[in-house]
């Protein structure tokens, strides 16, 4: 199950108070409110601030402004000043101190402060204990009340035994409710649970719907689930366009799964025309993200000299980065590259280590080779 994020939406939460100004005197005025007293004015301001919108960013000026709403008793001026110490903006950098100031707002009924102060002790911090019950809890409260990011994270925490007994029944209806509002990361669980079968009756179709929902919003990695779903005839009919149109979709915009699954389309000439220098292209913008895949397949390319020139450096170099993940295949490959001399200083114990390492991870391939290399 993918890692969850929360960090990722508090930004928009602390800026969502208020509309961007629009100009400089729109700016004076906030401030002279601001400095007036006017609570609402000094949140606001401190989103400014902290953003950049309108104002030359400052963080201390920001965290001053949110502490001033915040000693008035402003959930929102709390909720900021805990994010901004969260993150270090401006304050210094405590999980301790934000978990005080997301706990006055939650204590006060602010729901992103529930679910913040769920994520504190979920984390935890140099400063700051985990407490996967208080967590849960927290979470919760939050969820019940009809927060999508706690319900999703209080799904997950049944998926995780996190301060609550393992339930899959009991993480998917919270992730129901959170998809309900649009919650990408409930969505994206959702399609993975019902595609795998995870917690529920496998059912591709239901898959299909929840990555489509989050395809049409631009998620690059729904894009490529849907794309797959197409190219298999999963939960929908099989559609080699569409297929093709969501894949290059997810791998323009830089998703590296679906840049290397380009590639081998490219490689193999499936539901493309055969094209090596396409598929080098391909693998090389994935292996550059790090896909082992990618990186023993350009490295393969570049051995053979096919859609690329041959180059054995680039060869083993690639392989090796591979290799290092725990690619077979790569092991195998590096291991040729070393008991040969091809691209790097040939080393017969060297290469043989290399491809034994394959072997004795169960690579078919690997042990039939090894057996050449006396």
């Amino acid at each position: 199950m993918k890692k969850y994020s929360i960090i990722t939406t508090l930004l928009a939460a602390v800026l969502s108070t208020a509309a961007m100004a629009q100009s400089a005197t729109e700016i004076a005025q906030l401030r002279k409110d601001a400095n007036a007293g006017n609570i609402k004015a000094q949140v606001t301001l401190g989103g400014y601030l902290l953003s950049g919108k309108g104002v030359a960013k400052n963080f201390t000026e920001a965290a001053q402004w949110y502490a001033k709403a915040a000693s008035k008793g402003s959930t929102d001026g709390m909720f900021a000043l805990a994010f901004c110490h969260e993150k270090g903006y401006g304050v210094e950098k405590s999980m301790a101190e934000a978990a005080k100031w997301y706990a006055k707002a939650a204590e006060k009924g602010h729901l992103q402060a529930m679910n913040s102060l769920g994520h504190c002790y979920d984390e935890g911090g140099e400063d700051f204990d985990k407490n996967y019950m208080k967590a849960a809890e927290w979470y919760r409260k939050a969820a019940e009340k009809g927060h999508p990011g706690a319900q999703f994270n209080l799904g997950l925490c049944y998926t995780q035994m996190k301060g609550v007994d393992l339930d899959f029944k009991e993480a998917i209806k919270w992730w129901e409710k959170a998809a309900e509002k649009g919650n990408p990361n409930a969505l994206s669980s959702l399609g993975y649970c019902y595609l795998k079968g995870e917690g529920v009756e496998r059912n591709p179709e239901r898959a299909f719907n929840f990555f489509r929902r989050l395809a049409d919003s631009g998620n690059v990695q729904a894009q490529y689930e849907l794309g797959q779903l197409y190219a298999q005839g999963e939960g929908v009919e099989q559609n080699t366009e569409k297929a093709l149109e969501y894949i290059s979709k997810s791998a323009s915009k830089g998703y590296p799964q679906a840049q290397f699954r380009l590639g081998r389309y490219y490689d193999s000439g499936t539901l493309v025309e055969q094209d090596y220098e396409m598929a080098a292209k391909w693998y090389m913008a994935s292996a550059k993200q790090g896909n082992a895949e990618a990186q023993y397949n350009i490295g393969n390319l570049y051995f053979n000299g096919m859609g690329i020139e041959k180059n054995y450096e680039e060869a083993a170099k690639w392989m090796e980065k591979a290799a290092l993940q725990g690619n077979t295949s790569a092991m195998t490959g590096l291991g040729i590259c070393y008991y040969y001399g091809y691209g790097v200083k040939r080393s017969k114990d060297t290469g043989r280590d290399w491809v034994n390492k394959a072997a004795i991870m169960g690579d078919e391939y690997a042990k039939q080779t090894l057996k050449g290399l006396k």
